[in-house]
């Protein structure tokens, strides 16, 4: 119980320090088109999405993302599960639900963070990264080369935004051209 009372407020700490960045980075005279829809309604109707919201359905997680938290997902899209081949459609069996919400859970921090919120963290911080907790309780490390934010994984895994963030009444998404966790695509279910 302490671990995560602790967790939670190194989460709260660094979403009130990232969000204390909001709006510096937007250009003048442009603001960021925030939907009056949530995250989930937003998710579920975007292009490029539909694993991702399938599997928030399915899990009961797109509950939570039609309520008034703030939360930011970082969301591969289905380009992404398509590279895992064999694996990547196993993932979304109903056998493999639990680890595939593993998966995203460690695809999602709490706060309203936009990628400019992150860029600027990243300019302001020692080292030039900033790390995040995830809901699964790992780290992320976010980095930026040139107009690039990447963001890895404990594990290695690693992944760039891709297009542009959805910003809802509730939360953001970010796609992503990857997976944050490494998965054995190799090892893919064979028949027995």
């Amino acid at each position: 119980m302490t671990i995560r009372a602790t967790t939670l407020a190194a989460l709260a700490a660094t979403t009130l320090a990232l969000a204390a960045c909001s709006g510096e980075d937007a250009p003048a005279g442009e603001a960021a088109e925030v939907s009056d829809e949530t995250l989930a309604a937003m998710v579920s109707d975007a292009d490029g999405l539909s694993v991702v919201s399938e599997t928030l359905g399915d899990a009961g997680l797109a509950q939570v993302f039609d309520g008034a938290a703030a939360y930011t997902l970082f969301a591969p899209q289905d380009a992404a599960f398509e590279a895992l081949g064999d694996f990547g459609e196993d993932l979304r069996t109903d056998e493999q639900r639990p680890a595939m919400v593993a998966i995203l859970r460690d695809h999602i921090v709490p706060g309203y963070l936009t990628p400019e919120d992150i860029g600027h963290a990243i300019e302001q911080a020692d080292g030039g990264s900033v790390k995040m907790r995830t809901m699964g309780g790992h780290t992320l490390t976010f980095t930026r080369d040139g107009d690039t934010i990447t963001v890895a994984s404990e594990d290695g895994a690693s992944a760039s935004f891709a297009g542009d963030a959805l910003r809802a009444s509730n939360g953001v998404a970010v796609p992503l051209d990857g997976l944050l966790r490494k998965v054995p695509a190799a090892t893919a279910s064979q028949p027995t």
